[in-house]
């Protein structure tokens, strides 16, 4: 979409700009209003002021366009606005000298600042102080007795006809005003330029609107519903779409298994202070199914410890903290993204005591503490809400600095002669931006973004749920098949009638337009496909089911014609989040979100119409600018396009230098991988999952103690702390390594490394900045030179080329390439500091599931059995299907029945009493998740742990079709069962 707009931008400005030399040619061919005999009046107007001697300035210097204010001495302020009614502004005169100048009249009145001033250049103001001759002759006059007593006076250069002074008014010259035109009621404004044919005859016509212009605005009109259908676009997929968010990459854990103890309960402060960041509320899990499972199901025990041991463990990486071959986090934008928003800044040594410190400081009385570069990272986000809202802001301020007062005028001179007025096809100009449908927009951007910023993250999931479905299924979504299904059924009469087919194709074609026009535009217009969206989950969450039910019933009634179109190949694996999976709470929070998303929508497109059309129209205009006053722009342009570029390349240059370094650290990651990357990648691509492994520098003496990842709980999440880094395999055979260690690396103690990113980019930058101050150096010695001895415009843009070319030629000729391809990476020193830093590196990874292969009760102390006789319960199982696991069992595909020791399973309340005077004597210092299921939400009334998505007693939420059994799934599944 972006590059469809910036090549409009460059059509249309260079189809206007060529079409000028004809423009004016047709314009003075247009309309004739006039051609009057000029009779000598008894009333005449003589400036008071040196007005010969300015007009002599301004021609001199050969400017294209001479704005006059005139003010007439003596009479009232608004004289002429009661005797000329049919004339807007009749104290604004415009004086033409050329067929240019008479070009920009027909651009608007707004073409000053949204050519931002090039179009400008060669235009000149002047006011004009005058008095009519004999005194108030003027008054009393009819309207075109007036108009010639003006444009004579202009003729003259207001110099008394008596003195017998010529004036300096030429064959090209025009006398211009705007004059209202009355189009069947509509009032139009257009410019009536006046010319002096001979010494008693004037000729006026009206400037009509060329067809160049006519068709930039059409396009205009083009861009404003293309942006309406498709805005969603411009919402950043990495928000949304798959390949960007959170990925699974599974971890087979070598043998021995994983052991974790876990134990589930209501009462988590009985474990002691010590134990109490390892609890974990099981209604704020996410994910973790199998997990969820397990403890949810009979055979567990509330407030007994188990051993649960791990073969497999799923990690959720998101994409952003990973890193390919070819990709390295060095550009501005990613360096301003990481050090201001996400405030990686306070990293650096010099900063990270103050960021960290107390904003009160000693002066806190007892408050939470709140560091310094979370407060930052508000002010940051803050910053990025202005910076986004900084182009409406622009809209709005040139609006009432250049075009309030305008459209005011022109509305209040069409209604005094009792006419419509024809607005420009913008928004802004027909409702201002204070209208009750912006203020709507305004508030409803105001409420998103404080809601947003003070909700907790558990909520925002939740208003994020819906609309990402929505935004996903409309990108993901193949447009090619959309059209290679319409394809498909426009030659079916060929397909059944063979070349008898084209008797019917007309009017088949236009009944199945008729028809699949809807869903045509549903896949192929983003605008309508969200939209549409989010009214089908309103439709979901808000209607009856009996209301629902009707409507199955009527789409199966549609079942033939749904099957003869073929409606099944377009609409194919659509998917609508079902309403039983939330509860009323959630039902309730949904609506709100879908009719906020929608008003959202509606409002962004609105925003967005109006401000891509306005910068269109500011590209176009400055690109004309510089086309047509190319020789006083150009030198000016050829400095800013020698700066882009030396900007480009210096900072390019860091990029690749990081780059070339990345390949090399990536290349010998993969050598110490090979083995392990190779068994997983030769595997079909349906078996394949998305894998992690351990790296471990063998080389190092820096060997971690702990070689095996270990399981942790913060922030009362469950995260995955692994010794040493871990590469990742994708299931499409891309290695990828954790962004952080790209970090680490930079930095080794090695004399071929590059070193921290912000010292090369400070070097950069200084750079840069001398390359600045050379261009401005030449730029002013070749302007000054040129002024001297009157050089050519050419010649000085030569001059300015040449001078700027120097800094590149020493840098690229007699400069060496700073690439990192040549690092020896069979040096000891290397391989060594490299295995130094693998070996140091720690990470830890959020865990989206484990896999346990066996659970049993710990081994302690035994309370005291209770006398009454003891209950065996069903034994847990494991069922393993994986193909892929490279431990647990020998063949890799058996099923271990591993049995679950049980205790007596009488009364609940006895053996939590019990269990409790156990822990109390005994240090669980070893537990490694308490799993708290205090919540209502969490329990039964009969004690047995059931999630709400859980049925009692079962293991149903694995069998959901949303769940997809893979070569790696495990079910568990009661004894009695199997």
């Amino acid at each position: 979409m972006v590059y469809c707009l910036k090549m409009i931008y460059f059509l249309v400005a260079s189809l206007v700009v060529r079409s000028w030399a004809q423009s004016v040619v047709q314009q003075d061919s247009g309309t004739n209003v006039a051609s009057t005999s000029v009779v000598k009046s008894p009333c005449w107007l003589v400036a008071q002021t040196d007005f010969s001697e300015q007009l002599s300035q301004y021609l001199g210097e050969r400017a294209k366009l001479i704005e006059m204010r005139l003010h007439l001495d003596g009479h009232p302020t608004d004289m002429l606005h009661d005797v000329l009614k049919d004339v807007y502004n009749p104290y604004q005169w415009i004086r033409s000298t050329s067929r240019q100048g008479r070009s920009l009249l027909m651009l608007g009145d707004d073409y000053r600042y949204k050519s931002l001033s090039t179009l400008s250049i060669g235009v000149a103001s002047l006011d004009v102080n005058v008095t009519d001759q004999p005194i108030r002759c003027i008054r009393g006059r009819s309207q075109e007795e007036t108009l010639t007593i003006i444009r004579e006076s202009f003729f003259r250069d207001f110099h008394d006809p008596t003195d017998g002074k010529k004036g300096t008014f030429g064959l090209e010259d025009h006398m211009c005003n705007i004059q209202i035109i009355n189009n069947l009621g509509d009032a139009e404004f257009r410019y009536r330029c006046c010319q002096t044919i001979t010494a008693a005859n004037v000729s006026c016509h009206d400037l009509l609107q060329d067809q160049w212009v006519t068709f930039l605005l059409a396009l205009i009109i083009i861009i404003k519903i293309l942006v309406v259908l498709y805005s969603p676009l411009f919402v950043p997929d990495s928000l949304y779409r798959l390949k960007y968010v959170a990925g699974q990459y599974i971890y087979h854990v070598p043998d021995p298994p994983l052991t974790l103890k876990v134990v589930v309960t209501t009462d988590p402060d009985q474990f002691g202070e010590m134990n109490q960041h390892k609890t974990v509320r099981l209604s704020r899990l996410k994910n973790m199914e199998y997990f969820k499972t397990m403890v949810s199901n009979p055979p567990w025990i509330p407030d007994k410890i188990y051993q649960v041991h791990i073969q497999d463990v799923k990690l959720s990486v998101k994409a952003r903290r990973l890193l390919d071959s070819a990709t390295v986090p060095v550009s501005c934008m990613t360096i301003l993204y990481n050090n201001l928003l996400r405030c990686r800044i306070r990293r650096l040594e010099s900063l990270s005591d103050c960021c960290a410190s107390d904003v009160l400081g000693k002066f806190n009385p007892g408050f939470k503490i709140i560091p310094w570069y979370k407060c930052m990272k508000l002010f940051a986000q803050l910053c990025l809400l202005v910076v986004l809202a900084t182009p409406w802001i622009v809209r709005v301020v040139l609006y009432f600095l250049y075009e309030a007062d305008v459209v005011e005028n022109k509305i209040k001179a069409a209604q005094e002669l009792g006419l419509k007025v024809q607005l420009p096809e913008s928004v802004v100009l027909h409702l201002t931006p204070f209208h009750g449908l912006f203020i709507v927009a305004y508030i409803v951007f105001i409420i998103d973004s404080f809601v947003y910023g003070i909700i907790s993250s558990g909520i925002k999931e939740k208003f994020k749920h819906v609309t990402k479905q929505c935004l996903r299924d409309m990108r993901e979504r193949s447009r090619i098949t959309i059209l290679a299904w319409t394809t498909k059924l426009i030659v079916m009469p060929f397909k059944v009638f063979g070349i008898m087919g084209f008797i019917f194709f007309v009017p088949y074609v236009v009944i199945l337009i008729i028809i699949t026009f809807p869903l045509i535009a549903f896949y192929v217009f983003p605008t309508l496909n969200l939209s549409a969206r989010l009214l089908i989950h309103f439709f979901i969450f808000m209607c009856p089911r009996r209301v629902i039910g009707k409507f199955e019933q009527w789409s199966q009634r549609l079942a033939p014609v749904k099957q003869y179109l073929k409606i099944h190949e377009a609409t194919a694996n659509e998917n609508f989040v079902k309403r039983h999976v939330h509860s009323t709470t959630d039902l309730i929070l949904q609506l709100i979100v879908i009719i906020m998303c929608l008003i959202s929508v509606w409002s962004i497109t609105l925003l967005l119409m109006e401000l891509i059309s306005f910068f269109v129209e500011i590209g176009v205009y400055t690109f004309m600018g510089l086309v047509v006053n190319a020789g006083v722009t150009l030198q000016y342009l050829t400095v800013l396009l020698l700066v882009f570029m030396y900007s480009k390349n210096i900072f390019s240059r860091v990029h690749r230098v990081y780059l070339s370094y990345h390949k090399v650290i990536h290349k010998q990651l993969m050598a110490m991988t090979k083995q392990e990357v190779t068994n997983v990648a030769a595997k079909e691509p349906i078996d394949q999952e998305n894998t992690a492994f351990i790296v471990q520098g063998e080389l190092a003496a820096n060997k971690p103690e702990l070689s095996v990842p270990v399981i942790r709980i913060k922030n009362h999440k469950i995260q995955w702390l692994t010794y040493g880094m871990l590469v990742f395999l994708d299931s499409y055979d891309t290695p990828l390594i954790p962004e952080r260690f790209f970090y680490e690396t930079t930095n080794l103690n090695y004399f071929g490394c590059p070193g921290p990113i912000y010292r090369n980019v400070c070097s950069a930058v200084r750079e840069f900045l001398k390359i600045v101050l050379f261009l401005l150096f030449v730029f002013v010695v070749v302007m000054a030179l040129g002024d001297a001895y009157q050089i050519s415009t050419t010649n000085q843009v030569l001059a300015t080329v040449i001078g700027g070319f120097v800094p590149f030629i020493f840098r690229n000729v007699f400069n060496s390439s700073n690439a990192m391809d040549n690092i020896d990476t069979s040096c000891l020193q290397f391989k060594t500091e490299l295995h130094k830093a693998i070996n140091k590196f720690t990470q830890a990874w959020p865990v989206f599931d484990i896999s346990p292969v066996c659970v049993k009760e710990w081994d302690i102390h035994e309370p005291r059995k209770p006398k009454e006789k003891r209950v065996q319960p069903p034994k847990l199982v494991i069922l393993s299907t994986s193909s892929s696991s490279e431990s647990g069992s020998d063949d890799g595909n058996g099923t271990e029945n591993t049995a679950v020791d049980d205790v007596d399973a009488g009364d609940d309340a006895a053996t939590h009493n019990e269990s409790s005077t156990v822990f109390a004597e005994t240090d669980f210092t070893d537990i490694d998740i308490i799993v708290d299921v205090s919540s209502s939400n969490t329990r039964a009334a009969d004690n047995i742990l059931l999630n709400k998505d859980f049925e009692k007693g079962s293991v149903s939420m694995l069998d959901r079709s949303k769940h997809k059994t893979t070569a790696a799934t495990r079910l568990y599944m009661s004894h009695e069962t199997v």
